[in-house]
């Protein structure tokens, strides 16, 4: 079991970063929110929006992870200097990626959400939303790897108070924006989708100029850029990135195919899974900082070649995780009424489906915190991404995906079912990750490689 030291080291890191995704997670929640009073169609097109975004972000998020990767290796090996030119290479690649995907969003918006509704002013209000928000997803990759940076060195406090800082401005633009007021007459959607573009322009440049400003040893300097001409550094980082933001990319977008799956069913089936699936991501973003903790901490180990503590370190957040999930799950359950009560302004159909749906996600969604715990806390702190790949891409695409579809349109059965047969997955990618970890073959040593 992890000794003292251990965990005041895991809480010292797991919980700012925790609350920092269980902020971002609530970024996106207060936009469906803050428009509930809209009404069901106003509910579909943000969470529809939402789920797009969330393909895009997930992307950004792989990228910033084997940033973060090397980062916790290379300060663990003692060669900090190279982390720097690290979050150059990544915040490039960062940009040449998304520079296609916000051009194709402006021709494309209309038809991608034309998938997951027929209802045409769901499809409307998402496309205003899109245009105005992908535009975004730059500021937020080049803000990932960077705080994935200083986290990779202990450095969890800082991004924590910037996130804070754009969920306050994201609050007061979108209650100004959506609503009207001070000579801007009322946005709707397009108003929640521009203070959330704004707040996160914001929050990049004020982590920019912060870092500057107090001359952070992670605060790229002009001198690093003449690094960037050396091609085994592009090369060891995009090795590495590749299989996370591909493995990345096929879990979400496999992740909006269940969406897609879910609105097809009706306008009541969109409105529950754009409700309830911001407070699923909420629980795993709880658990989201357990996990960085762990990749962290067990990367520093494998860096400094200290293998039995690298072991150790993963088994005992294994074992302890998904126990602390299901205890989290139950107290969601018993507050169910009150986590429900924002949504009033759903319709009834819409509510009373939402309160069936909410059991199954609470008291399962353990079953995505140890998988989070084993692939990106353990796996990929030892660069083993190409199996993270190939079970992703087997449990969601050749099982779980089939099953959920046939639920719904073959033998058509209730939602609640439906939900259910997309959890095969997690029960699918626990038993793999599981052996995987066990047999160690996911313990190397990455700053020792050129």
């Amino acid at each position: 079991m992890l000794n003292k030291q251990q965990i005041k080291q895991t809480l010292i890191l797991g919980w700012p970063i925790s609350l920092q995704n269980i902020l971002v997670t609530l970024l996106s929640m207060i936009d469906v929110v803050m428009v509930s009073h809209l009404g069901d169609a106003a509910i579909g097109a943000v969470g529809l929006g939402n789920r797009v975004m969330f393909v895009v972000m997930v992307i950004i998020l792989g990228l910033s992870w084997g940033v973060g990767i090397l980062a916790a290796q290379y300060y663990g090996a003692g060669q900090t200097k190279r982390i720097r030119l690290n979050i150059l290479i990544g915040s490039i690649y960062g940009i040449i990626a998304l520079i296609p995907i916000i051009v194709l969003n402006i021709f494309y918006a209309d038809s991608i959400l034309a998938l997951g509704t027929d209802n045409q002013e769901v499809i409307s209000l998402g496309q205003s939303y899109l245009w105005i928000t992908m535009p975004s997803v730059i500021f937020v990759a080049v803000t990932q790897v960077i705080e994935n940076a200083l986290r990779s060195i202990n450095q969890v406090k800082l991004p924590l108070i910037f996130s804070v800082v754009s969920i306050i401005l994201n609050v007061i633009l979108n209650y100004w924006l959506i609503n009207g007021g001070l000579g801007v007459d009322a946005m709707g959607v397009s108003g929640a989708a521009l203070a959330t573009t704004l707040s996160r322009l914001f929050q990049m440049l004020i982590l920019l100029a912060i870092l500057k400003y107090i001359k952070h040893e992670l605060s790229v300097k002009r001198s690093d850029f003449a690094l960037l001409g050396n091609k085994a550094d592009w090369t060891k980082l995009l090795k590495l990135i590749v299989p996370i933001m591909l493995s990345s990319g096929v879990w979400a977008l496999g992740t909006f195919c269940y969406q897609l799956i879910y609105s097809r069913m009706g306008i009541n089936e969109l409105t529950v899974i754009s409700m309830l699936l911001p407070i699923e991501a909420l629980i795993v973003s709880l658990f989201f900082g357990i996990a960085s903790a762990c990749s962290i901490m067990v990367g520093q180990h494998l860096g400094a070649n200290r293998k039995v503590e690298a072991w150790n370190t993963a088994k005992t957040f294994a074992l302890l995780s998904p126990f602390i999930a299901i205890f989290v799950g139950i107290l969601l359950l018993l507050a169910q009424e009150y986590i429900l009560l924002p949504y009033q302004g759903a319709s009834a159909e819409s509510l009373a489906l939402a309160n069936q749906a909410f059991v199954v996600i609470t008291l399962l969604s353990w079953m995505k915190v140890i998988n989070m715990t084993l692939a990106m806390g353990v796996l990929r702190a030892g660069g083993d991404n190409r199996f993270c790949l190939i079970t992703d891409t087997t449990a969601m695409w050749c099982v779980a995906l089939p099953l959920t579809f046939l639920a719904a349109f073959y033998w058509q059965f209730a939602f609640v079912y439906v939900l259910l047969f997309s959890y095969s997955e997690d029960f699918i990618k626990a038993f793999m990750f599981g052996i995987r970890v066990k047999n160690k073959r996911w313990m190397n040593n990455l700053a020792d490689k050129n």
